[in-house]
């Protein structure tokens, strides 16, 4: 867990994707809906943030809020409810906005606080 969180508050989102999939793949059937949300929130922000991409992104990151939502208000002493409050206040700009924009998506990004 400690790995994707330090990799996803890098901006380094594909790398945690794949450390919690990784995860996702042996664990127990209690964590695998969160582990796929964390997997749906760093895929997401890869493809906003790397490739551009608008409602793909959209739609992943919307899927993380849903599958994130029931282990508020902390899951595996990650700050679930803020994690979930910033992705969709990020959201809301990224479907305000209707385009990638670099500079501003950058410094608005969410970060997974413990």
């Amino acid at each position: 867990m400690r790995q994707g969180v330090r990799l996803f508050n890098r901006r380094r989102y594909l790398g945690a994707q794949q450390v919690w999939e990784e995860a996702w793949r042996t664990a127990d059937g209690a964590d695998r809906p969160f582990l796929e949300g964390l997997v749906q929130l760093a895929c997401g922000l890869h493809l906003r943030t790397r490739r551009g991409g608008q409602r793909g992104a959209e739609h992943l990151i919307a899927q993380a809020l849903v599958t994130l939502e029931e282990y508020q208000p902390e899951a595996h002493g990650l700050a679930v409810a803020t994690l979930i409050a910033d992705v969709g206040a990020y959201l809301d700009r990224v479907r305000a906005e209707k385009r990638p924009h670099r500079l501003l998506d950058a410094w608005r990004l969410p970060r997974i606080r413990g």
